[in-house]
């Protein structure tokens, strides 16, 4: 028995995971306690069996005896199991397998002795699948091997997950153990009434519940049941505890209640504490053992009583002095008494209510404890010793009024009652009868203090009387009856009462509502003397709604930070981390959710090392999370962590999560990564004087690999083009932090000193010096702390840029300069202009630097870097451009026209844009180099209106050119111009810039003008502009000197085919199907099948996309199917893999105009008003008949003709 309490004791200690050796000492524990209560060997050994004589039955305890000191373990056990089974257990086998101390390996004597226990070895008839050999049976022995290697795995996981449920079913059983009523010497009745529910009882009863509520079609009220208790699994029994009885149902267990009430008895019984054992088993077993077990029993007992009467002696003289002590609080309240007597209402007074203030009487011992009424307190069977203490309690809720009473009359409301008088008598009985006990000492204190009766009338007469109005209540909500029976009299019982019932009160408020307790939830919990009551108001705070939506989490978590503020660092770190590290692995996201935002609210609160530690570990864990919010919530958290952390060994730690989380998967995380943890973390490096030599040159290496890995042949376009726009932006991000380091650490002493005087002016920064941050986080003004600070430096920092002054002991300065701007002008220089999202990703980047450093900046350290790559010999055009080397054909062009030049929007920076652009026109028109340079950089500068009318100007200076490859460059960069602007520049500008180009004498410069005049169709509304290309393509298309001319007129193909579906109808109807059209007819006779295939190639691409227009049936009759039929045509001799295409679209078009027939003559034929004109015509007839058959029809018509035409 005494083994089993300490390992009670054990398995019900507070695990906290926060302890580093907690978790390894638990089992450790339990063993030491099971070996050191042991049975030791007595006299007579139990190994020594007693030899019997020929004819003497052996005893089963004899066998177990030789069958355990031989070692056979397995028969031993079997043994065991049957006597058990069969009801005859043996005390000596049950002590033996139940000790695991007994079974743990043990090493040999140096000496060649025997092991001291043995090790159990599996026997060959105990095959397991773990045993078998499979690959010995297989002709695949390796995979065999892998299997079985899977299996076992798979297994121990399984092992392992059972052996952590035994263990939690063994503690609530450890936890639940009541006494045998044996061996216990208090009543049961009253030990139930005080106890708490057990966790094995709560889960108990909880299935019955479920249970009553599924079999009476209760299913709503179920579900709700099952979710609140989300714990616990209701489909399994076993889920209750371990070999745990399943009980009949709750209604069972009801009507059966009444055969089982006891009788309170007059008497008790003790018992000796001996085990009983069967008769036969007692015949069985020998002297020896029975004496062993006996010794062992005393020796139990004798050590339990030893520790009661330690126990017992430390009461009796604590109750000494809490005698002492209130003999003299009673005295003086006697006197108080003695002089406040004075009439008294006649009103009773269901319980005291006392100033919070003068509480004299309430030991400090005991304000945490709560005072029961006192006719309660008398039900109870209450042991000898604490006698006193009730008759203490009753006196001691008799408080003195306050001294300012007596000044306000000779009629006062009477003293401060003794509690309970009035409880005692409502509950009448057993209360009364034991209350008389010190009724003697009392009785005309307490009829003084509550009931006010004339002399003649008995206070029997009045109790009853009073007894007629306040009764019993016949409920089984005796906690609530109690509640409101006691009226708190401080601060400290409200706050304990408000404990005892918000547990009750939360489960019956709407979920929707529920954030109205979390201030009564707080106030309680910071306010609660005992941890356990704090940790459980906590639990229900984080507990409190079962999916928090975000104002709820925020209404939660600034609770959190109030309470932290409240309580300091140690109790917050205490008392609030391990309810979050309960939920961080909660099955909604929404509580994961609520952890991650926690950890980083509460950082601020909590002591630095547990920072660094336990929550960092905590949001590490939660950056695996499934859900990419939980995580995103993560990174935020993170970066408020770092912001506060000291220990410079966390670095690396924390740039690998950085980075980690820089390439998480989802977009979200990414930006709150690169918003909230890059900014914090940036701050942490800039102390640490690792913000350039670190942490931005880790990712400058990253964006330089990523571009070399993209030069490579067959490269993952997609993969590396996602990377650079990737780091470019995390760079951006570093901007602002790179500046204000800079200025930070500059040689500005002698100007920020000449400045003071300055400090009454009024401080303002123009809109447009920096860039729009993307959050507070990256704004200047924010990071550096002071407007007018950050002016200053920036004042100064322009000044010595301009003086261009010493920077050798300014190593920032000089690694931005010489290191940071030539790296990332070599990987824009290793980049295609095809790669538009990487190049636009990196002139963003450069706007940023250009527009936080500065005009002078950008003037003096980046623009004369990117001149002197794009300034290339005019000697080496042809082998640098054509091979594309230079970097006027790479993303140089566009990152410095667009990035550099075009982020201050001065007129010095836009002369050199048109200067740039005309000579990049050129070389790249007389080079015949890749255009994606060229026209990228006209893309981003046309998003801008004011470039427009410089862009114009550009071309115009080209469109003279004495190069026929430069007008075509010319021309095609028209057709980017000709949308996106205002029209009348388009009427005015482009398109008799366009008018000119197609009047060229070169064929190829008149082909490139087309495109250009079908964009202008697609995007322009004035008539006079669109009258103007309709006249230039009737040109292209009537003109004997175009229509000979093949590419012309494939262009022409294809930029109709591409305008159709958005031109206008009538151009679309009365031009573009008409004139492709007769091309197809023309087509289908050419004798040139390369010139035929290409011209066939176009017009089919055109009619795929107009058939997707609407079409009437005279259009489709007339002009669509005239054209698909020749281009079938074609198909079947050039093309013939597009032929079953052409076939089908001319198929569906046909059935179109068989539907539309047939409907037509359909209404015709139900219409009245055609009835006297239909003729039935046999095709049999001769022509005289058919004309005899219609000629009234054509009489009558004619009458209606004739009488319109009049």
């Amino acid at each position: 028995m005494l083994c089993k309490q300490k390992f009670s004791t054990i398995t019900m200690a507070d695990f906290n995971p926060f302890f580093e050796d907690e978790v390894g000492g638990i089992e450790d524990s339990i063993v030491a306690a099971v070996e050191e209560e042991k049975p030791r060997p007595t006299s007579k050994s139990e190994d020594s069996p007693k030899t019997v004589g020929p004819k003497e039955e052996l005893s089963y305890d004899s066998i177990a005896v030789k069958l355990l000191k031989d070692n056979l373990w397995l028969s031993a056990l079997e043994l065991h199991t049957e006597l058990t089974e069969n009801g005859r257990q043996l005390p000596r086998l049950r002590d033996y397998f139940s000790n695991p101390g007994n079974f743990e390996k043990q090493s040999t004597d140096a000496r060649g002795g025997s092991p001291q226990v043995g090790n159990l070895y599996r026997t060959s008839s105990e095959t397991t699948f773990d045993s078998l050999d499979l690959a010995r049976y297989s002709d695949d022995g390796n995979n065999q091997v892998d299997e079985r290697l899977t299996v076992l795995e798979f297994e121990l996981r399984k092992a392992r997950e059972t052996i952590k449920s035994l263990r939690a079913n063994l503690t609530e059983a450890a936890e639940s153990d009541i006494p045998s009523p044996v061996h216990s010497n208090t009543d049961m009745e009253g030990a139930v009434a005080e106890e708490a529910t057990k966790p094995l009882e709560r889960r108990a009863v909880n299935f019955l519940v479920n249970e009553y509520l599924m079999n009476n079609s209760y299913k709503l009220t179920s579900i709700t049941f099952a979710d609140e208790n989300e714990d616990q699994d209701f489909d399994d029994w076993d889920d209750v505890g371990l070999n745990t009885p399943h009980p009949p149902d709750l209604l069972h267990l009801y009507r059966d209640f009444s055969r089982h009430v006891i009788v309170k008895p007059e008497t008790k019984d003790v018992g000796c504490g001996e085990d009983t054992i069967d008769e036969e088993d007692e015949e069985e077993e020998q002297p020896e053992a029975v004496e062993a077990d006996l010794n062992m029993s005393i020796e139990q007992q004798r050590q339990h009583y030893e520790a009661e009467m330690e126990n017992l002696e430390r009461q009796v003289f604590q109750l000494r002095g809490e005698k002492a002590e209130l003999g003299m609080v009673v005295e003086k309240m006697e006197r108080e008494i003695q002089s406040l007597r004075a009439p008294k209402q006649s009103t009773p007074m269901v319980s005291p209510i006392t100033s919070p203030m003068k509480d004299p009487a309430l030991h400090p011992d005991h304000r945490g404890e709560r005072r029961e009424p006192i006719g309660q307190e008398m039900t109870q069977d209450t042991p000898p010793s604490s006698t006193s203490s009730n008759q203490v309690e009753a006196l001691r809720d008799i408080q003195p009024e306050e001294d300012g009473r007596e000044e306000e009359g000779d009629e006062v409301d009477g003293v401060d009652d003794i509690d309970g008088v009035v409880n005692g008598d409502v509950r009448g009985g057993e209360g009364q009868e034991e209350f008389r006990e010190v009724e003697g000492q009392t009785e005309e204190k307490m009829v003084d203090g509550y009931l006010t009766r004339r002399k003649n009338v008995s206070e029997a007469f009045q109790r009853a009387l009073l007894g007629t109005i306040v009764h019993p209540v016949e409920t089984t909500e005796t906690r609530l009856l109690e509640e409101v029976s006691h009226i708190a009299s401080s601060g400290q019982e409200v706050v304990e009462m408000l404990a005892r019932c918000l547990p009750h009160i939360i489960p019956n408020v709407l979920l929707a509502k529920r954030e109205e307790l979390v201030p009564l939830i707080l106030c309680t919990a910071s306010s609660h003397p005992e941890a356990r009551e704090r940790d459980q108001l906590l639990n229900l705070l984080f507990n409190l709604i079962k999916k928090p939506d975000e104002d709820q989490r925020q209404i939660i978590l600034s609770g959190c930070v109030a309470f932290a503020k409240h309580v300091g660092p140690t109790k917050a770190e205490s008392e609030l981390l391990p309810q979050c590290w309960e939920q961080i692995t909660h099955k909604y996201p929404e509580r994961r959710l609520l952890v991650a935002e926690s950890c980083g609210a509460l950082s601020p609160y909590l002591p630095k090392e547990i920072c660094s530690s336990l929550v960092l570990s905590m949001l590490q864990q939660m950056l695996e999370d499934r859900a990419e919010e939980i995580r995103g919530s993560a990174v935020k958290s993170l970066g408020l962590v770092f912001s506060l952390i000291d220990d410079t060994d966390k670095y690396n730690q924390g740039l690998d999560l950085l980075l980690k989380a820089l390439g998480d998967s989802s977009d979200s995380v990414v930006n709150a990564t690169q918003q909230v943890f890059l900014s914090a973390f940036a701050g942490w490096a800039q102390d640490l004087d690792r913000l350039e030599t670190n942490l931005i040159s880790t990712v400058l290496k990253r964006l330089e690999v990523t571009a070399i890995d993209l030069q490579r042949p067959k490269p993952d376009l997609l993969q590396g083009e996602r990377l650079i726009e990737h780091y470019a932006h995390t760079l951006q991000c570093l901007v602002p932090a790179l500046y204000a380091n800079i200025l930070k650490t500059g040689p500005f002493k002698e100007q920020m000193q000449n400045g003071v005087e300055e400090d009454n002016e009024e401080v303002e920064i123009e809109v447009t010096r920096f860039p729009k941050p993307l959050c507070a986080l990256h704004n200047l003004t924010v990071i550096m702390g002071d407007k007018r600070r950050l002016l200053k430096l920036m004042k100064a920092f322009d000044a010595f840029t301009i003086q261009e002054g010493e920077t050798e002991s300014w190593p920032s300065y000089n690694w931005l300069t010489n290191d940071y701007i030539p790296r990332l002008l070599e990987v824009v220089g290793r980049l295609d202009a095809s790669h538009t999202n990487c190049v636009r990703a990196l002139t963003k980047l450069f706007v940023h630097i250009c527009k936080t450093f500065g005009p002078a900046f950008t003037d003096t350290k980046v623009t004369p870097k990117f001149q002197a790559v794009l300034n290339v010999p005019k000697e080496q055009y042809h082998t640098l451009v054509r091979s594309g080397q230079s970097a006027i054909a790479k993303a140089t062009l566009p990152v410095f026209l667009c990035g550099v030049l075009g982020s201050h929007y001065r007129e010095d920076d836009r002369h050199q844009i048109s200067h740039y652009l005309q000579e990049a026109i050129v070389i790249l028109g007389q080079c015949q180099a890749p255009q994606d340079s060229i026209h990228l950089a006209f893309n981003d500068l046309h998003a801008n209106p004011t470039y427009h009318e410089l862009l114009l100007a550009a071309l115009w200076s080209c469109v003279v050119h004495t190069s026929s490859s430069v007008r075509i460059v010319t021309a095609r960069l028209f057709e980017l111009l000709a949308k996106g602007i205002n029209e009348s520049l388009v009427s005015s500008r482009v398109v008799p810039a366009l008018i000119t180009l197609s009047g060229d004498s070169d064929v190829s410069v008149r082909v490139a003008t087309i495109p250009a005049f079908g964009t202008i169709l697609e995007n322009t509304n004035q008539k006079e502009t669109l009258d103007r290309v309709y006249t230039q393509f009737q040109t292209f298309l009537d003109d004997t000197n175009y229509t000979q001319e093949h590419a012309l007129m494939v262009q022409v193909i294809h930029t109709l085919g591409k305008i159709g579906p958005n031109s206008e109808p009538k151009f679309r109807d009365e031009f573009i199907l008409p004139r492709l059209a007769a091309m197809a007819y023309t087509n289908s006779h050419s004798t040139n099948d390369a010139n035929r295939a290409e011209v066939a190639m176009a017009l089919f691409e055109a009619y795929s996309a107009i058939s997707c227009c609407f079409l009437s049936v005279d259009l489709i009759r007339d002009a669509m199917l005239p054209g698909l039929r020749c281009l079938r045509k074609d198909m079947e001799t050039v093309l013939p893999e597009h032929e079953g295409v052409v076939s089908s679209m001319i198929k569906d078009f046909e059935s179109k105009i068989q539907g539309k027939e047939s409907e037509d003559t359909s209404t015709r034929s139900s219409d009245p008003f055609y009835q006297p004109y239909m003729v039935s015509v046999n095709p049999n007839d001769s022509k005289a008949s058919a004309g005899n058959k219609t000629a009234p029809a054509r009489t009558m018509m004619g009458g209606i003709w004739g009488k319109w035409g009049k």
